[in-house]
């Protein structure tokens, strides 16, 4: 095996250490915060047949034309690594019927997310979401209830106040139909000026270009139609509902006109938490509202609101002080101790203790270890500490050395931590 072959693929990175009690804190909070809301937890397989994704995501939105790991298995079957949580949970929710027995249904999932788009800070081609869905409540109420969810889980991790509430409405389906139209006609005015991928959105769908990080699309969407001008009066009734709430919640936020968000499926409210800084990929938590999707795949009408956060993203916000492990280490002088110390070992753990056992090597490599590991009390098991049915106990915090009786030893480190 080639030496490249024994090392992470690109875009992919282990976690562990500080790393992976941030994440693992992340995922903690947003699941308590969630079942505070309502939510139940849902996790779907990491990969779908690919028409789950292709139908729904839509074909002109750059996760399915450029960035999905598609291929086919044993049974020519072409299956997709799930490139966002949304559409497998939708089918999820229709391939279990119970799931739709009570509504609204609010389900709550995390998980890796598969990419093939360039590695940068804060997103590999493997990274990983929390995500909300909220199946068969149309209220505006819903839509503001999820996006307060989505800032107190902001706010539980301390980085809420690094962020910007941006909103905005696709109104309706007649909208986007209307707004299409005035934008094909507005960028083919510019058509050689926009990028490459530009030119092809305006062929095949003209919102994505609103979408679009390039500079020269982005100079020339400072002239372009804005959608709320084709609001219904029943769309614009809806947005206005919608920031008075948000107003009257004191939630500050900013309607952004140009905000669509990357997928074909939106209807209606689209929001994002955007990093206070400029840059390409600035979003660290978006969603909306996508009334049409579930209709799309099975043909039973039933409204959705969610969205969806890079764990990732988080962590590059996320400053934890979280207190380190103090483990009680357990160490014995000769093999003729080993046995006893490892029940007192067991004993420990059984009463919540951490505990530290070297298995093998001699009295110096295991203060070692404890001193490495950082531990508060050392027990220390000799031959005469056997015979008397006792141990030393070292506190390394004080210097002090304390003969305990074994049956009090559970007692004793318990009145000491």
């Amino acid at each position: 095996m080639s030496t490249h072959k024994l090392q992470p693929v690109r875009g992919t990175k282990d976690l562990f250490a500080e790393e992976i009690k941030i994440f693992n804190h992340i995922v903690s909070t947003a699941k308590k915060r969630g079942e505070n809301f309502g939510f139940d937890e849902l996790q779907t397989p990491i990969f779908e047949f690919s028409e789950v994704f292709e139908r729904n995501l839509g074909e002109t939105s750059d996760i399915i034309s450029k960035e999905v790991y598609k291929f086919p298995d044993r049974g020519d079957n072409m299956l997709t690594l799930r490139p966002e949580f949304t559409a497998g949970v939708v089918r999820a929710l229709i391939s279990n019927g119970e799931l739709q027995q009570i509504l609204p249904r609010k389900l709550f999932s995390y998980g890796p997310i598969f990419r093939y788009d360039r590695p940068q800070k804060g997103r590999q081609r493997q990274f990983h979401q929390i995500n909300f869905e909220v199946f068969g409540e149309n209220n505006l109420f819903c839509d503001v209830e999820v996006i307060l969810l989505s800032a107190a889980i902001l706010k539980d991790l301390g980085v809420l106040d690094k962020t910007t509430l941006e909103i905005n409405s696709l109104g309706c389906t007649q909208t986007k139909i209307n707004y299409e139209v005035a934008l094909r006609e507005y960028f083919t005015k510019f058509k050689n000026e926009l990028s490459a991928d530009s030119q092809i959105r305006l062929e095949k769908n003209p919102l994505r270009i609103l979408d679009s990080k390039e500079a020269q699309d982005i100079d020339l969407l400072a002239d372009a139609p804005k959608i709320s001008d084709f609001f219904s009066e029943e769309a614009k009734s809806r947005f206005d509902s919608i920031i008075n709430l948000l107003i009257k919640l004191n939630v500050k936020h900013r309607v952004n006109p140009r905000l669509v968000r990357g997928l074909d499926y939106y209807t209606s409210t689209v929001f994002e938490f955007a990093m206070n800084f400029e840059g390409a990929q600035n979003a660290v938590l978006g969603g909306g509202r996508y009334d049409d999707l579930v209709e799309k795949m099975s043909g039973k009408k039933m409204s959705a609101f969610g969205f969806a956060a890079g764990i990732e993203r988080l962590m590059l916000l996320t400053k934890l002080d979280l207190p380190k492990t103090r483990f009680v280490a357990v160490n014995y002088i000769s093999e003729g101790e080993k046995i006893y110390a490892f029940e007192i070992v067991q004993k420990l753990r059984n009463s919540g203790f951490a505990v530290e056992f070297v298995c093998s090597g001699n009295f110096k490599k295991q203060m070692k270890r404890a001193s490495q590991n950082n531990s508060r009390f050392v027990v220390i098991v000799g031959e005469e500490e056997m015979k008397n049915g006792e141990v030393s106990v070292k506190d390394f915090d004080n210097s002090s050395e304390q003969k305990v009786k074994r049956e009090l030893l559970t007692a004793y480190l318990e009145g000491k931590i």
